[in-house]
């Protein structure tokens, strides 16, 4: 029997989300990386900081949902050869933490990516705060079809715990 996702989330991060910055593309040691940049918020309008959680594996669940669909620059399927890596970190670059890594194959395996008991889960938890970048990024050797982010049918969806700290004394 298969673990539930955590099912305590209530926020998703998209590709529309208002913490998307950017749709990246990258090309290094013969590989082309493409994905998205997010970056948590400043503080709300009383000050207090956002936090966003990524709920790992445990006992009871298998941690928060990540749904990923990338297809090439033609609006081809992505092959299942390409990795894929969610991270977060401080803005410097410090304080990594991967919540995901594996094959792309994977998220293929998933015949229905918007079931919500089927996708595949954060596989570490991890939290993001102020000036924290959240980068979801797929890689694939150069010279064979490259994922593109910004294509039409390029999409993902992470499910977290978005808190905002309203602490009063």
């Amino acid at each position: 029997m298969t673990l539930p996702l955590f099912d305590g989330s209530n926020y998703t991060l998209t590709p529309e989300s208002p913490e998307t910055a950017r749709v990246l593309e990258e090309r290094s040691d013969g590989s082309v990386t493409t994905g998205w940049e997010m970056l948590v918020p400043p503080p709300g309008p009383d000050g207090a900081p956002y936090q966003y959680i990524f709920v790992g594996p445990t006992a009871e669940h298998r941690g928060t949902a990540i749904r990923l669909n990338v297809v090439t620059r033609d609006g081809a399927a992505l092959s299942g050869g390409a990795r894929v890596t969610l991270e977060t970190y401080y803005k410097s670059g410090e304080e990594r933490t991967v919540i995901y890594e594996g094959e792309y194959a994977r998220f293929l395996e998933v015949p229905d990516q918007q079931d919500p008991r089927a996708a595949l889960s954060a596989q570490r938890r991890a939290e993001a705060g102020e000036d924290y970048v959240i980068r979801l990024q797929v890689t694939a050797p150069e010279g064979g079809p490259a994922p593109d982010a910004g294509a039409s049918g390029s999409w993902f969806a992470v499910e977290c715990v978005k808190l905002w700290w309203n602490e009063t004394a």
